[in-house]
Formats: structure tokens, C-alpha cells, sequence
């Protein structure tokens, strides 16, 4: 079977919804976030899920079908159609990246661990998320039947259900699926609209602007070859780095010079409110913000009376652009924003996207008191050993926001250094060490990674 599905957003955990055929899923349900226990559609390892990632509406225009199957590994029907029809169907459209599969697994370790259901011979492995208390499963009122299989259209619309599904039965869902996706999912047509031209009539004016702000914040939405004129530089996102560009190309503004701007935002705490202050080494020209809440949010630009702001709140979710309609930049390289009652936010729940004149994206690092928070495409993280248990030796992985001085190191149950891995300065990216235990007795150790100010764990299990 395949797993796929782990961005923004952390949502609640409680499941209200029982969908059948038919019934479109509710923004706040496709923001249900669940974790990436086994890599696969872009996915990493310890990675957040959310439909909400494939949904073109949401995400700028990158339309797509899906493929669920919740499976128990414990029941020996779910094992043979991970092997089998799921994972011979997931092998069939791999080459399609509009078609994305996904398995949900609730009953992790008992028997099987996700990266043994993942790492399966026969079929290979899509996508794994860890279905927490079942959440994704009630959702979709299967009755407690494994293996069972939901198919949602580009649409968010449950196209069908079903238990025990074989490989044509999916392959033919799938394949109407994308016949009515058509061009979106990258089937035929195209669209000759140009860059910009929201309503297709042609020429690039304010209305295309407001039709942008409009579909950025959630108010309405454009789709077609609307949306595909809206994605400016081509990222399949659409956000305040394409308001930027649109406002550029209205105004016939040539690009400057590549700035690669870099920007600090802190969160700061203020009595009920919460500041966010942003901390520019370039000029900003626009600033989008996204924040998770259950009510509206008032947010309050300081100074900067020459930009325009418009917000707007939808399921759970305030957006607000501060942007100027003539490409002018902020007063100042350092800018705040008052955000009312919102001093218990978690940072999790917000997210920020600064664009320069040109509409390029600024790197963001982010901090709050002594805990930091990184944006971009690299964060701070210890990936699961591999393997676990092992003998004598396992892969660590691991990730750097930044040029950092790395000790990477083991530990017995005891708290004493047993043995030092890796120690030196390291670039930002992904890094892989192999730690050898060749000369360590059998049983629990810890690595951990120490980076600056920030540490990490993970436990492992040697057995000679």
C-alpha cells in the first residue's frame, strides 16, 4: 500500500465529520494534520499532513486526485494489498505527481513498525501517516473495516469508498478521477491566458489585483486557467510574492537586481496581544500572514500608512496582505504588527511570507524567547535511526537550518558518554553519519544532537 498525505497548520485532534460519497470535505478537516511516519509523495520522515497540501484552491493551483487506504497490521487482507493492488496501482501512476497515495496506519508497532509496513518486498511503499486515535478513519465512516479505501477528487469530494479494493477497481476510480481533473491534474488543453490576466479579458489592471488579494485571502476563488494566470512565478503557490510581481507587471516595472533578502521575525508577548515583529537586512514590498484561530484576529500594521491591507477570516484561518499598490517599500526594514488577544498562539499556527520589490521570497528565521523556529527548506531535526534496532552499526540522519558547530554523540541509559560520532562545523542541509557500536554491550542508548542552542534525542536499541 501507499501512504501519503504530511505544512502549515496544526489542527485539533477530535473528528466531528462522518463523510460519505459525495459530500466535499470542510477546509478545517482537510487542515487535520497528522505525521509522516514513511517518506513518499515529497514527504520526509516526521513530516506534517494535511489534504489541505493537495488542494489546488488552497495551495496556489497544484490540483490533484487521492488515494487513501487504512489498513491495521495486524490483519493479513491490509498486508496483501499493500504488496498487491495498492501498491502495484501506486507503481502504475508513479509517474504522475497529480496522483498521490497514501496509507493510514492507527495500530503502529502492533505488530509491525511503520518503516517495516513502508520497506514491503513486493508492492514498495507510497506514503505512511500515523493515524492517531483514528481520526482519519472516523472520518470517513468505514465501520471498522480494514483495508478499506477512499478516493477524493481535485475537488475535495469523496468520489468513492470502498473495503478490500483490488488494482482495477482503483486504477479505474483513478482514471476518472483525472479525466474530470483534466488539464489541472495535467491532462489535456492548457491554457493560453497571459501572466496576470485573472479575468481573461486580456488586459492587466486593478481588477485583476483585487481578484488576486481576493483569492489569496480566501474571499473567492479563481480556477482554470484564472488560477494558472495567477501563479507569477510559476511555484504553484499563490501568495504576496505573485501580488507583488502582478502589481510589477501592471505597472511595467523592470525586475532589479537579485536582492536575497534574509529577515528575523520575533514574537513577542504583550500583556494579551502578540507582536510580531519582522527585522529586514533588505526593503520589504509585501507581507502576507496566515494565523490559525478559531475566531477572527485583528491584526494592526504600525506606521506604514501608504500600504494597502486587506484580510479576511474563513474555517478557522485569518490571512492578511500588507502590500503596496505601486511597489513601494515598507517605511522601514523593520516592521511591526499588533495582533489583538492573540498572546497564546502557538507559533505553529502562524505562518508569514515576505516578499522584496522584485516578488522574490525573503529566508525567514524565526524566535520566541529561547526557542527557535525555522522557515525555508531545511529545519532543525534528528530523523528516526535506521535501522532500529540494530547491529552493530545505524544511519543517523540529520538536518541544519543554518551553518552550525555539531556534536553528534551517544549516551547509555546512565547519562555517560559512550561515544562521540561526529563533532565540527557543518553546512545548512541534510547530513548522514554511521554510528558503529561494534565495541558497545547490547541495550538502550541514546544519540543526540547538540547544534548551538538546540538539542535532539532519539532513542536506539543495539542487540548482538
Amino acid at each position: 500500500m501507499k501512504n501519503f498525505l504530511g505544512i502549515l497548520f496544526v489542527m485539533f485532534t477530535f473528528v466531528f465529520a462522518n463523510y460519505n460519497v459525495g459530500d466535499f470535505i470542510s477546509e478545517s478537516d482537510q487542515n487535520l494534520t497528522k505525521s509522516t511516519c514513511y517518506e513518499g509523495n515529497g514527504y520526509e520522515v516526521n513530516d506534517n499532513w494535511k489534504l489541505a497540501d493537495w488542494n489546488g484552491a488552497l495551495n496556489g493551483g497544484s490540483y490533484n486526485v487521492i488515494f487513501i487506504e487504512m489498513s491495521a497490521t495486524w490483519w493479513p487482507s491490509c498486508w496483501t494489498g499493500h504488496n498487491g493492488p495498492a501498491g502495484f496501482e501506486h507503481q502504475d501512476y508513479e509517474e504522475n505527481s497529480s496522483v498521490k497515495f497514501v496509507t493510514g496506519l492507527s495500530d503502529l508497532n502492533e505488530p509491525y513498525s511503520c518503516s517495516q509496513w513502508g520497506n514491503a518486498p513486493d508492492g514498495g511503499g507510497s506514503q505512511i501517516v500515523h493515524d492517531t486515535g483514528y481520526d482519519i478513519h472516523s472520518l470517513y465512516n468505514l465501520d471498522n473495516y480494514f483495508p478499506s479505501t477512499i478516493f477524493i477528487t481535485h475537488e475535495m469530494q469523496v468520489y468513492d469508498k470502498m473495503n478490500n479494493a483490488g488494482s482495477w477497481s482503483i486504477g479505474s476510480r483513478i482514471d476518472q478521477m483525472l479525466e474530470d481533473c483534466g488539464a489541472m491534474c495535467g491532462g489535456e488543453g492548457g491554457c493560453a491566458t497571459a501572466a496576470g490576466d485573472l479575468n481573461e479579458d486580456e488586459i492587466l489592471n486593478i481588477q485583476d489585483l483585487i481578484t488576486m488579494v481576493n483569492h489569496i485571502l480566501g474571499s473567492s476563488i479563481v480556477e482554470g486557467c484564472s488560477l494558472e494566470a495567477a501563479d507569477m512565478n510559476v511555484d504553484g503557490i499563490i501568495n504576496i510574492q505573485d501580488l507583488i510581481s502582478l502589481v510589477n507587471a501592471i505597472l511595467g516595472a523592470a525586475r532589479s537586481a537579485d536582492l536575497d533578502g534574509h529577515a528575523q521575525v520575533v514574537y513577542i508577548k504583550s500583556g494579551q496581544d502578540l507582536i510580531v515583529r519582522v527585522e529586514a537586512d533588505t526593503d520589504i514590498a509585501g507581507i502576507e500572514l496566515s494565523l490559525l484561530n478559531g475566531s477572527q484576529l485583528d491584526v494592526i500594521l504600525k506606521d506604514n500608512s501608504h500600504l494597502s491591507q486587506d484580510s479576511y477570516h474563513k474555517d478557522g484561518i485569518t490571512r492578511y496582505l500588507a502590500y503596496s499598490m505601486f511597489n513601494q517599500p515598507f517605511d522601514s526594514r523593520t516592521v511591526e504588527f499588533l495582533i489583538n488577544s492573540a498572546a497564546d498562539i502557538n507559533m505553529d499556527d502562524i505562518s508569514i511570507t515576505i516578499g522584496d520589490i522584485n516578488g522574490d521570497a525573503f529566508s525567514i528565521n524565526h524566535t520566541k524567547g529561547s526557542n527557535n523556529y525555522y522557515s525555508g527548506p531545511y529545519a532543525f531535526e534528528l530523523d528516526m535511526l535506521y535501522p532500529n534496532p540494530f547491529n552493530p552499526s545505524t544511519e543517523v540522519k540529520f538536518s541544519l537550518p543554518h551553518d552550525s558547530h555539531v556534536r553528534l554523540s551517544a549516551y547509555d541509559v546512565k547519562g555517560q558518554e559512550v561515544d562521540l560520532i561526529f563533532e565540527g562545523v557543518q553546512s545548512l542541509g541534510q547530513h548522514s553519519y554511521t554510528w558503529n557500536a561494534a565495541n558497545l554491550p547490547s541495550g538502550v542508548y541514546y544519540v543526540r544532537l547538540q547544534a548551538g542552542d538546540l538539542a535532539s534525542m532519539q532513542k536506539a536499541l543495539l542487540i548482538k
